[in-house]
C-alpha cells in the first residue's frame, strides 16, 4: 500500500518530507496509520480506503503543533537579549508557526522572525532595562507560551 507523508517524519531510518511516498506491505500500512500516525501518513490513493475502512482520516489542525525550548527566561534589571527554539512536531494546514507577544509589554521586543516560519527555528528578542518593579510578559507560538520575567531594579541607599 502506498502512503504519502503529511509532514516531515522519520521511519525505519529514512526521513520523509511532506508529499514523499512510502510503499509498505498492507499490514505495515495499517499498523503505521493505526499507531496514531494518521496525522503523519495519508493514503495516496483514496480508493485504498475500502481496504482498511477502520482507519479514521483525522482533519489537520489549522497550525502545526510545536514545542518550545526552553519555556521561560529570567532577565536581570539591566535588560539584554534572549532566544528560544521552536520545533514543529506535527502537521497543520497552514504549515507555519508565528510569534506574538503581549501587546502591553512595550519593554519586550521581538527581533526575529517577523514572518511565518515553515521550518524549526529560533525566536530572538530584546528586553529593555527595568527601572521599576519586577515584570512578566509572554510570547505565543501556535498555542505554546514562553514567559519572560525581568527582575526589579536594585534600590540605592
Amino acid at each position: 500500500m502506498r502512503l504519502k507523508a503529511r509532514t516531515r517524519f522519520e521511519y525505519g531510518g529514512t526521513v520523509y518530507a511532506p508529499e514523499d511516498l512510502l510503499d509498505a506491505p498492507d499490514q505495515d500500512a495499517v499498523a503505521l496509520i493505526n499507531q496514531d500516525r494518521a496525522m503523519i501518513w495519508n493514503l495516496e490513493d483514496p480508493r485504498q480506503r475500502s481496504e482498511i475502512e477502520d482507519i479514521p482520516e483525522e482533519p489537520l489542525p489549522g497550525v502545526p503543533p510545536v514545542t518550545i525550548s526552553p519555556t521561560s527566561d529570567t532577565v536581570d534589571a539591566a535588560g539584554g537579549t534572549g532566544n528560544f527554539t521552536v520545533t514543529i512536531t506535527g502537521p497543520g494546514t497552514s504549515g507555519t508557526w508565528t510569534v506574538d507577544k503581549d501587546a502591553s509589554a512595550t519593554w519586550l521586543t521581538l527581533t526575529s522572525p517577523l514572518t511565518p516560519q515553515s521550518t524549526d527555528g529560533q525566536v530572538n528578542y530584546n528586553v529593555a532595562a527595568n527601572a521599576g518593579a519586577e515584570r512578566v510578559a509572554h510570547f505565543y507560538v501556535n498555542g505554546k507560551t514562553f514567559t519572560v520575567t525581568q527582575s526589579t531594579a536594585a534600590r540605592r541607599r
